[in-house]
């Protein structure tokens, strides 16, 4: 997850924390009138640091004895509190603060490390900038539908569209499913309109459910970000780093950016550093793809991708 998630997730646990003292605040209000003995023995309770300071600089003879009277003193009042409180129809702990995640008190983190709710933040948040950078609403494998490909037999292919699309289909699913940040890439290549874009976002959403990394975006976004950090007067790295680190990379539409002497480099760069896996998609045939980059970037791309050919119509047409 990049910086600006992890700001994002910083946000929401903040609001959390400031939301919960809020409520307590009203709820303190509204017993102050209602049962007012509670927020007096608060008072009371509220002294016993300064009872206990008083105690140990006078030097009383007597301190164990004396803190051990304030000890009981300060239990009876806590009972005392509960006692008005389930009389009055409120439960025990209406005063205290009442966190969305009371395991962490939603700081994110615990004594054993980071918490599950820290976890689920990320993942929400990762979820939902992939949706809203996306061409199409987020996509799972359940939208997937086989019946709009063709089971004609291809002479290109030997086999029909659909039972083609069908075999990448389960294998997508399943590259989901086991998905590790050592696992291959993948290379996605077709006509427009045949589910390339769907099927990495099913995958990506897989991913990241199952708390991986996840960075989805087309190469002519990320290649224009990263060549205008690289040209800024700070000389920025920050998207070049994003992409090389995260657990898992989709790279959709590649082809259809503007080819610069940066923009190869970038790419040269991105593919041959990558050691976590990719998910590629392109317009171009595998030989457009060496016209267009060089057989250098498109060799080092097949030999860390499964490549997949995809066939059949434009389903977006289909579905008009």
């Amino acid at each position: 997850m990049n910086s600006s998630a992890r700001e994002a997730v910083r946000r929401t646990l903040e609001e959390r924390r400031s939301r919960a003292r809020v409520e307590q605040a009203v709820r303190i209000e509204e017993i102050s009138k209602k049962v007012p003995q509670v927020i007096a023995l608060r008072k009371e309770m509220a002294l016993t640091s300064v009872k206990l300071s008083r105690m140990i600089l006078e030097h009383k003879a007597d301190l164990a004895a004396s803190l051990e009277k304030l000890k009981r003193d300060n239990l009876s009042m806590q009972e005392m509190e509960k006692d008005l409180l389930r009389r009055a129809g409120y439960p025990e702990d209406y005063l205290e603060l009442h966190y969305t995640c009371p395991l962490c008190k939603d700081t994110g983190f615990t004594e054993q490390g980071v918490c599950s709710c820290y976890r689920k933040l990320e993942q929400e948040e990762t979820l939902q900038r992939l949706s809203d950078s996306s061409p199409l609403e987020l996509r799972d494998f359940a939208g997937f539908d086989l019946r709009y490909y063709d089971q004609t037999p291809d002479a290109s292919a030997g086999t029909s569209p659909r039972e083609l699309m069908t075999r990448i289909f389960d294998y997508c699913k399943n590259y989901a499913e086991t998905f590790t940040p050592e696992a291959k890439g993948l290379l996605f290549s077709g006509a427009t309109g045949l589910g390339k874009t769907h099927l990495s976002l099913a995958v990506a959403k897989r991913v990241i459910e199952r708390g991986y990394d996840v960075l989805y975006g087309t190469a002519q976004g990320f290649l224009s970000a990263a060549e205008e950090e690289h040209f800024s007067r700070e000389r920025s790295h920050q998207t070049m780093d994003s992409l090389l680190r995260c657990d898992l990379l989709v790279l959709d539409d590649l082809g259809s950016e503007f080819t610069s002497a940066f923009s190869q480099s970038a790419l040269y760069e991105l593919v041959n550093g990558r050691r976590g896996p990719m998910i590629v998609s392109s317009n171009l045939s595998i030989k457009e793809l060496q016209d267009r980059y060089g057989q250098r970037i498109v060799s080092r791309l097949l030999s860390k991708c499964v490549y997949m050919r995809f066939l059949g119509r434009d389903i977006r047409q289909m579905k008009k």
